[in-house]
């Protein structure tokens, strides 16, 4: 009887299991869609974590952290459900957390590129931080698609206030990710010597014909791992009765269920210099009028990788470890996929304490 009122329920409220974006926060910055998230905890002395309870750090770390979302989706992945929050824990860790809220780009923002988020937006966002937070630099954290653009602003910006990078399933070399990255690398033989002999090239096509639709965005996401979705709506049916499972499902669903569009001036430059022309996996690429070059990276770096990732492969995202600068680096395999790795029910124990561990003794 319980199962047949939250089917019921599921469909005519379905707010009431969807449970993201509910910690507190105040913008500081905005450009356009573009905006900086300020965080604060609510009152108490501890949070909920999972099935635990985790106690409030009262040390405040000096240096603030900036979270960097990927591209397509909504930024709250960085806070899901309340006792799943990484932003709650990571401020529960004593450091001052900041969001970069990419918005929600329409039609109408087809033409933003990489020298958008890389040149303009991203260095705009740090300059609010450290004047809000007081603070000479800050330390990054990027997820994705997060964590490239957050390479490619280093790479590009050999002075900026940074001092330290998380990378979190970052694809520095596209044509490593599994059977995904064997086929375009096929692909991306023929591809390049068009653009030798006949000097083909995407830029003059218009951007609007690379545009990805949300709804696009989430069947595909969704079609890199049928049986698991397949799976998971099985156990959904399974577990109809336990409403905190209901709850979790809604919720983790969402993420996928409500994607945002991704530009195709971005998609068009991914295409072609990141999935074609690998330009990354080399450690060099222009974006907008600024050569990126991964070595100049001195920031100590550590890097996450899922080990049962189906969209960025192990070998994808280690392979930053040969290309940037930095004396300290750290290359950390942690159980999850594109999804679980960043904000699954094993991430708190995983990618999010090593996080913070790691950041501690950095950020004063």
């Amino acid at each position: 009887m319980r199962a047949v009122g939250h089917i019921v329920e599921r469909r005519r409220h379905p707010d009431r299991f969807i449970h993201v974006d509910k910690t507190p926060w105040d913008e500081i910055y905005r450009d356009g869609i573009m905006a900086v998230r300020h965080y604060s905890l609510p009152p108490g002395k501890s949070i909920e974590l999972n099935d635990q309870t985790l106690a409030i750090q009262p040390k405040r770390h000096r240096v603030p952290l900036v979270l960097v979302p990927a591209l397509g989706i909504h930024c709250w992945t960085y806070d899901l459900m309340p006792n799943r929050s990484m932003v709650k824990y990571l401020m529960a860790r004593g450091y001052d957390v900041y969001l970069v809220d990419w918005g929600k780009p329409s039609q109408a923002e087809h033409g933003l590129d990489l020298d958008t988020y890389v040149n303009r937006w991203l260095p705009a966002a740090i300059r609010a931080v450290c004047e809000h937070a007081e603070a000479d630099s800050v330390n990054l954290m990027g997820y994705c698609m997060g964590g490239l653009l957050c390479l490619m602003y280093l790479g590009a910006h050999d002075t900026s206030p940074v001092k330290n990078l998380i990378t979190i399933a970052s694809p520095v070399n596209f044509h490593k990710s599994g059977p995904f990255g064997k086929a375009i690398s096929l692909a991306a033989i023929p591809s390049m010597k068009a653009h030798d002999w006949f000097k083909l090239r995407l830029k003059p096509l218009d951007d609007k014909l690379f545009h990805i639709p949300a709804g696009l965005l989430a069947f595909g996401f969704k079609m890199t791992n049928p049986p698991g979705v397949v799976q998971a709506y099985m156990d959904l049916i399974r577990n109809l009765g336990d409403r905190e499972y209901v709850t979790e499902y809604m919720t983790m669903g969402q993420w996928f269920n409500d994607m945002v569009d991704y530009p195709g001036a971005v998609v068009r430059e991914v295409i072609e210099k990141m999935i074609l022309a690998n330009s990354l996996a080399r450690g060099r690429i222009r974006i907008g009028g600024r050569n990126v070059d991964f070595t100049t990276i001195k920031q100590d770096l550590l890097a996450f990788a899922g080990t049962t990732d189906n969209i960025v492969s192990l070998r994808a995202a280690r392979e930053v470890m040969n290309l940037v600068g930095s004396r300290d680096k750290r290359f950390e395999e942690v159980p999850g996929g594109h999804a679980g790795v960043f904000s699954g029910s094993k991430a708190p124990d995983h990618a999010w304490r090593i996080s913070a561990d790691w950041l501690a003794t950095r950020s004063n």
